[in-house]
């Protein structure tokens, strides 16, 4: 885990009200002992827990802003400090087994200084078993621990959770200005990076999936779907057959091509009800756009939005994937 050099002084240029309440909150010594996150990209809220904990541990700091070169600020560099957990769902949720582990290790290890922190990365995606046992260290936290929930979908949260943790509610990222750094940064089109971002809740990960051709390869066989539902939609389950599950192998794939049309389909209903609407993606597809909406009613395209979102549950609870794609290809069929 390497941890990002954001500073405070950064975070307040887009966050003005989150870091004035952290700093507030590490100055006057007032540290909660936990905190929820929320906000529509999960990595900046991850970056500013990393940033929030490197303030805790950093053994000079200049104000709130962390040294970077004490010996904790270089351990949490290197994801070397034993007092800073992050833990991440397993598979599709995070379970009872990974919140007793987390609780099990910060007992275990104890503190090397007064402080333990831990993030849990997708916190809506806790079991209600698992919520409830992270609810009951909640209420005897212990001194100097501090838990930070990060999550894009905090209305999915146990509200006992809610009502236990601090609620920094963050304003929405320009997702447009992150894609143009993206695109520059591993020379691609925007378009591609802001696809890229959109499925891929990780920088790390969006960046590693533009630079191998899956990712273009998945972006031209979304159109070709298109093409298929608009113009010959009884070729769907052909076209499944032959061009698109050879290519989505297994859940991981299948469920990037399911959210990449998805993309597509939600970018259709704003193009539909919106005058003027220019899609912000498959941006080269205006022609496209406009033959998929002349047919289709608002309704039958929110319909197969549901669709969709049904073969991703489908998927997440270990249907078969190929069995999920041709169940959609039916059902978009039907409409």
């Amino acid at each position: 885990m390497g941890v990002s050099q954001m500073r405070f002084q950064q975070l307040a240029q887009s966050q003005t009200v989150v870091a004035k309440v952290i700093e507030n909150s590490i100055l006057s010594e007032k540290v909660g002992h936990a905190y929820i996150f929320s906000g529509d990209y999960e990595p900046y809220l991850i970056e500013t827990a990393q940033l929030f904990a490197k303030s805790l541990f950093c053994e000079s700091p200049e104000g709130v802003e962390p040294c970077g070169v004490c010996r904790n600020c270089r351990r949490m560099d290197s994801g070397n400090i034993v007092d800073y957990i992050e833990m991440e769902p397993d598979g599709a949720s995070i379970k009872k087994e990974q919140i007793q582990q987390l609780l099990s290790d910060l007992s275990l290890r104890g503190a090397e200084g007064d402080r333990q922190v831990y993030v849990i990365h997708q916190a809506h995606k806790m079991t209600t078993q698992a919520a409830n046992s992270l609810l009951k260290f909640f209420e005897e936290p212990g001194v100097g621990k501090l838990a930070i929930l990060v999550t894009t979908q905090p209305q999915l949260l146990l509200p006992t959770i809610r009502s236990r943790a601090q609620h920094l509610v963050f304003r929405p990222i320009d997702r447009n200005e992150l894609a143009e750094t993206l695109a520059e940064d591993v020379a691609c089109t925007s378009d591609l990076a802001r696809l890229a971002l959109a499925v891929y809740p990780k920088w790390e990960d969006a960046r590693e999936v533009l630079h191998n051709d899956w990712f273009v390869q998945a972006y031209g066989l979304v159109v070709q779907l298109v093409e298929v539902l608009t113009k010959r939609p009884q070729e769907l389950l052909l076209f499944a057959q032959e061009k698109w599950l050879g290519h989505f192998k297994g859940r991981n794939e299948l469920r990037v091509g399911l959210e990449l049309f998805e993309s597509w389909l939600e970018e259709s209903l704003r193009f539909k009800v919106r005058t003027a609407y220019v899609p912000q993606l498959f941006t080269r597809e205006q022609a496209l756009y406009q033959a998929f909406v002349n047919d289709r009613s608002v309704h039958k395209i929110v319909h197969a939005i549901e669709h969709v979102h049904e073969a991703i549950r489908r998927l997440e609870a270990n249907v078969n994937p190929q069995l999920t794609f041709e169940r959609l290809t039916f059902d978009l069929q039907k409409g």
